[in-house]
């Protein structure tokens, strides 16, 4: 097993990540964490179509891993990447659920350089990182748990305190964090569609909905007015 790579899935609560990032054009939470639960599911998929097509590479998802606390996103993300070497895994190639763009043959070509090299770095357009590949040599929980994590400075502090690892850097991508980055994406067109497809359907009927709520109550009210005084 100590060559073996793993890939984690880290991904937070859908209803949590719903109050950080609104990929809807209205503030509506139950639309917004439906979005990110077809996001989740799309990563997953994503991953599992990667492990069919080689051996030797195992997924874990972060949930399985550690239970939901209040530690910083970095603690929770050290943690679990400790669990998976305790485990006996050599390597470990992290992803999250912010970029559609990453498919499997992205992180199955992360996983070919990562056997050559420390880490692989997949940069995102806004200074972070959508895919991290690691060593277990080279961990340091205590170093990385303290990098500027959601931030735009998070791939700049890795890379400070990485300097002097063999690292592989992979084509920068977009990542999705507002509603308008959501409509503009240019990669995994169907699945921007189909998402979009859902926000406005579901935004739709929860608008027919309390429309017909304000009807149904104003029927009532005009029923229980006074007849007119004679």
């Amino acid at each position: 097993m100590s060559t073996a790579t793993a890939i984690l899935i880290f991904t937070q609560e859908a209803s949590k990540e719903a109050t950080r990032k609104m990929l809807t054009p209205s503030k509506n939470r139950r639309v917004n964490q439906l979005v990110f639960d077809k996001l989740n599911h799309f990563v997953e998929r994503t991953a599992v179509e990667a492990v069919s097509k080689t051996d030797n590479l195992q997924i874990f998802y972060s949930s399985q891993l550690i239970k939901p606390n209040n530690n910083s996103f970095g603690q929770q993300l050290s943690t679990a990447i400790q669990v998976i070497f305790e485990r006996g895994f050599e390597k470990v190639i992290c992803i999250g659920n912010d970029c559609p763009a990453l498919d499997e043959n992205r992180i199955l070509e992360a996983v070919k350089k990562l056997q050559t090299v420390d880490t692989v770095i997949g940069p995102d357009n806004r200074g972070g990182v959508y895919l991290l590949g690691l060593s277990s040599k080279d961990f340091r929980p205590e170093i990385f748990e303290n990098l500027a994590w959601q931030s735009e400075k998070m791939l700049e502090s890795f890379i400070e305190q990485y300097t002097n690892k063999a690292t592989i850097l992979l084509e920068t991508l977009s990542d999705i964090h507002t509603f308008q980055e959501l409509q503009t994406y240019t990669t995994s067109k169907y699945f921007i569609a189909f998402l979009l497809q859902i926000i406005e359907q579901t935004i739709s009927k929860i608008q027919d909905f309390y429309l017909n709520l304000i009807e149904n109550s104003s029927i009532r009210l005009l029923s229980l007015r006074a007849p007119p005084a004679a």
